[in-house]
């Protein structure tokens, strides 16, 4: 029997996940979960999505990652863009919004490349690209970069046609569904359903 190519997923939440387990593995992938969010705010939100993620991979019989949490590694970067008296703050909350989800997407994915390099693993991805509510150019164009110089590839496929799927997983097996991607700002937004 032919090993199976394993793939490193960034893994947002337990519903994102579910779907994008199903997708990889039936493209005959051996998949390992990293659950790498120090954007998630509340160590109370933090916990629900990592036990379900945990859970998730138990019933899925799929290796998971989890590094410490550490929130500094998200929130210290964006400091300077808050700071009223910063060469770099932002006034415009749009602007400030995108600047956010920016330096977020290259956090996660950057650390998910360098998780995959030092495992050596040659492919990796991201449960974000199930929601419609990222940015995929982004998200592509970040995975590209970080893949550029560790001889790895950013495996990119359009999940968000089982967005819904995975919401119903999640509802179906009593598993909490994200109303936000993570950060205490994009949950004052609403933006997720």
């Amino acid at each position: 029997m032919k090993k199976k190519e394993k793939i490193l997923v960034h893994v947002c939440c337990a519903a994102c996940a579910s779907h994008v387990f199903s997708e990889l593995k039936k493209d005959g992938y051996e998949v390992i979960a990293f659950f790498f969010n120090p954007e998630i705010q509340g160590k109370t939100e933090y916990d629900k999505r990592l036990s379900d993620v945990e859970r998730l991979c138990l019933e899925s019989e799929i290796e998971l990652i989890v590094p410490e949490y550490d929130t500094g590694l998200f929130f210290n970067p964006l400091l300077p863009f808050q700071e009223i008296n910063s060469i770099k703050y932002i006034t415009d909350k749009n602007r400030y919004r995108r600047k956010r989800c920016e330096l977020c997407i290259t956090l996660l994915i950057e650390t998910s490349a360098n998780q995959a390099k030092k495992l050596k693993i040659k492919k990796f991805t991201s449960s974000m690209l199930c929601s419609p509510y990222k940015d995929h150019n982004q998200i592509w164009d970040q995975g590209v970069q970080s893949a550029e110089n560790g001889k790895i590839m950013f495996f990119y496929k359009d999940f968000r046609k089982g967005y819904w799927m995975g919401r119903n997983f999640a509802r179906n097996h009593d598993m909490s569904i994200p109303g936000y991607c993570g950060c205490s700002e994009s949950l004052s937004e609403g933006r997720l359903e």
